[in-house]
């Protein structure tokens, strides 16, 4: 789950960069508002990921053989894998319906 976090926080990085260079090439606002949405989804998994990592580890340390903490940990795991599906599904609609990030 850290090296998940760790790329999440790559992925959101390198994503703000391509935003700033779609507000300057000047797409229509669909696509900037569907590059909005995109963004806020990210925001939501690299943060979302954080608070889970750090929430299990401490949760882990405290609770070692606590069978509910395993049922809690993958009800979360599966939350963040449709966020992250939905993230990727709108990632890919911008790159092929709307060519953004495309030379």
């Amino acid at each position: 789950m850290g090296l998940a976090t760790i790329f999440s926080i790559a992925a959101v990085l390198s994503g703000q960069k391509e935003a700033a260079k779609a507000g300057e090439i000047g797409y229509p606002t669909e696509t900037l508002i569907f590059i909005e949405r995109h963004e806020t989804i990210g925001n939501i998994v690299v943060w979302g990921s954080i608070l889970f990592f750090v929430g299990w580890i401490y949760l882990f340390l405290k609770y070692k053989n606590d069978i509910r903490l395993d049922k809690l940990a993958l009800a979360f795991l599966l939350l963040l894998f449709m966020i992250v599906t939905i993230s990727a599904y709108t990632g890919g609609q911008l790159v092929y319906i709307h060519g953004v990030g495309t030379p």
